[in-house]
Parts: structure tokens; C-alpha cells; sequence
């Protein structure tokens, strides 16, 4: 076997280990949460850290934020949107050959996990459950009410940001180079 078959297969292995595992951390959670604390509207937050962050069960038919809610068939509208992304991330990574990059593999892992665990809500109870509430009351501060689901798709295609955005390296110059270039100047 060669090493690049090697490296495809681990990064696959990898790849599906970030995408699945995080989907069922997220199903788990939800499930957990919504059971301990209830369907809203008759939930009760619970205090996690007070005035800073709570358990608060919501179901959003949106996307972030609960854009697009408001919309007819909502809910099929994202999950199909969600179906066609991981459509694309498959092949970015595994057609096109992106998996060879260690940093797109986990980010596109995260992303994948995330549009997976929110779709299967979609399509399952016609809504995403979300269920952390981060405020600081202190200073006036109220986040949206996100899941796990969320956060691996904002660290993931965060991630994706700041790598196309980083500097490109420039390969390293023999420093005989410089000192000729020195010299003759």
C-alpha cells in the first residue's frame, strides 16, 4: 500500500470519525437536555452559571438566529440546504483532494457535524432543538440560544476563514543567496 493511499484512508477515517462523533455528541446532548429541563414553552431555564449561562430549551425552524423562519417549509429548506453542503464538502475533500490538508479534514469535520446534527432535527421534529443561553447581564449581553450543533459549525467554518486568510509561507532562501545579492548591489 502506498503512503499517499495511507494518508487518504486516515484522513477519511478521520474526517468521519470528527463528523459522526460530533453528531452524536450533539443528538445526545439535546436529547439529554431537553429531556432534564423540557419542551419550551413550559421549560424552566436552569442555572449553569447565574446571569451568565443557562439551559434554556427553544426549537428554531431558522437558520442562525432563526433567519428564513418565517418561510414556508422552513425547516426542509435548511435541511436541504445542509444535504447539498455535505454533498460538497465530500467531494472538496475526498474528489478534489482537499483531505490531503490536516486543517481543512477537522474543520470540514466540524462543519459536517454540525449540518448533520441540526438536518437531522430538521427532518426528524421539523425544528432545531438549541438549549444554551450565554448572557452576561452585567454588561447587557444576550447570544442567541445555540446547540453543539452550532458551535461546531461557527469553530469549523471559523477555522476555514482563518486559514484562507492566512499569510502564504515563502520558502526559505539559502543565505548564501542574500549575502551575493548584498555583494553585488
Amino acid at each position: 500500500m502506498s503512503s499517499g493511499v495511507k494518508v487518504g484512508a486516515s484522513r477519511w477515517l478521520l474526517f468521519w470519525s470528527i463528523a459522526l462523533g460530533g453528531t452524536a455528541f450533539d443528538l445526545a446532548s439535546k436529547s439529554m437536555i431537553f429531556a432534564r429541563v423540557g419542551e419550551p414553552p413550559a421549560a424552566s431555564p436552569v442555572a449553569v452559571i447565574p446571569n451568565i449561562l443557562e439551559l434554556r430549551t427553544s426549537l428554531n425552524s431558522g437558520a442562525l438566529w432563526g433567519i428564513g423562519s418565517q418561510l414556508p417549509y422552513s425547516s426542509l429548506i435548511f435541511a436541504g440546504l445542509s444535504v447539498i453542503a455535505a454533498i460538497v464538502i465530500c467531494y472538496w475533500l475526498f474528489v478534489r483532494g482537499a483531505a490531503s490538508n490536516l486543517v481543512l479534514t477537522i474543520a470540514l469535520g466540524l462543519v459536517m457535524a454540525g449540518a448533520i446534527g441540526n438536518c437531522y432535527d430538521r427532518l426528524v421534529f421539523g425544528h432545531v432543538r438549541d438549549f444554551m443561553h450565554f448572557h452576561v447581564d452585567s454588561v447587557n449581553f444576550d447570544c442567541a440560544i445555540f446547540n453543539f450543533a452550532d458551535n461546531m459549525l461557527v469553530i469549523g467554518s471559523a477555522t476555514l476563514v482563518l486559514y484562507a486568510i492566512r499569510p502564504e509561507s515563502t520558502p526559505a532562501r539559502d543565505p548564501s543567496e542574500t549575502a551575493e545579492t548584498t555583494v553585488a548591489a
